[in-house]
């Protein structure tokens, strides 16, 4: 660690003491005989290019100080370069930082990563149709991707007020509004397992995990491992896509396991898998877009396919146990 940039999201500074705890930091650093600079971020799409613009310049250390959002966008810029990544997590989720067990106190934080070594984890990766772009557009995330409703519950607050005001209340209260509100619309999901077995299906919820917890829910992802954990939901009534969830998050009961592989009530369904495509339902008449999420923000609609990159990100992380 000697070149270090500190990258700011300056939406998440306006509770008192953030900026002096990243200035903290920075100067605990500069007093370690590292060349420190601190960094605004523009906006959340210009992030992936100052971050690349980091790399370039020669940082060999980026701390991201925001949420899985920011750091999302971050990784856009470093995915595939030497530099490490860190996080100070200040988000409403911090899933990431949550799966690294990270401090949520910024100095006790950057005290776990300073000495940790920097794992090469691959990344997950999304094509999809993004608004602005002609072509498809490639995506690397560090959590989850997928469609349905809840990348419906991404776009409730696409600047970031909602979630900065509601903190998490914020994700639950909307959780529940959708359920209630928002179109329950499948989609057509094709699977390729690790086995390499093709399988498809109609659903209304894919997400395709790469952590082993989000938040309360447990997947049971594994940043290391070279696949997908993905978490689906078949075609169903509101009512059963809320049962599924509930039993999720909740009891942990899902098809694989305790419902039985032939049962006929909506519990989630896990398959490891190597390529998850989900496109729209020839015919159907959709009241609303299809929605593609990756680690907690929209970045495009109708269709995606997410897979493993062939990038990989330089991760630190504390405590860190090759088995």
């Amino acid at each position: 660690m000697r070149r270090v940039l500190f990258f700011i999201n300056p939406l998440l500074m306006d509770r008192r003491g953030r900026r002096a705890a990243v200035a903290r930091a920075a100067g605990f650093l500069r007093a370690q005989g590292c060349e420190v600079e601190t960094q605004d971020t523009l906006s959340a799409r210009s992030a992936g290019e100052q971050a690349q613009q980091a790399v370039a310049d020669g940082f060999d250390t980026i701390f991201v100080c925001g949420g899985d959002g920011t750091i999302f966008q971050v990784i856009q810029g470093v995915a595939g370069s030497e530099a490490a990544l860190g996080v100070i997590p200040f988000g409403t989720g911090n899933v990431l930082a949550q799966n690294l067990r990270l401090p949520r106190d910024p100095m006790a934080a950057l005290l776990a990563q300073k000495d940790a070594p920097a794992v090469s984890i691959p990344l997950g990766k999304v094509v999809c149709k993004t608004p602005g772009h002609l072509k498809d557009k490639n995506w690397y995330f560090t959590i989850a991707a997928g469609m349905g409703v809840h990348a419906a519950l991404m776009n409730l607050a696409p600047t970031g007020t909602g979630k900065r005001v509601g903190g998490a209340l914020a994700y639950y209260t909307g959780g529940i509004q959708l359920l209630v509100q928002h179109p329950v619309e499948p989609f057509d999901l094709e699977v390729t397992t690790t086995a390499g077995e093709v399988r498809r299906w109609r659903a209304n919820e894919a997400i395709a995990v790469r952590v082993p917890a989000i938040n309360l829910w447990r997947p049971g992802g594994d940043l290391v491992k070279p696949e997908l954990r993905l978490a689906s939901v078949r075609e169903t009534t509101r009512l059963g896509l809320a049962h599924a969830t509930w039993h999720a998050i909740v009891t942990g009961r899902n098809l694989n396991h305790s419902a039985g592989g032939d049962s006929r009530l909506p519990y989630a369904r896990f398959d490891d898998a190597g390529v998850v495509v989900c496109r729209p339902t020839p015919d159907f008449a959709y009241r609303s877009p299809l929605l593609v999420e990756a680690d907690g923000e929209v970045i495009g609609t109708e269709r995606a396919t997410i897979t493993i990159a062939q990038r990989r990100l330089r991760l630190l992380w504390p405590g860190f146990r090759d088995s």
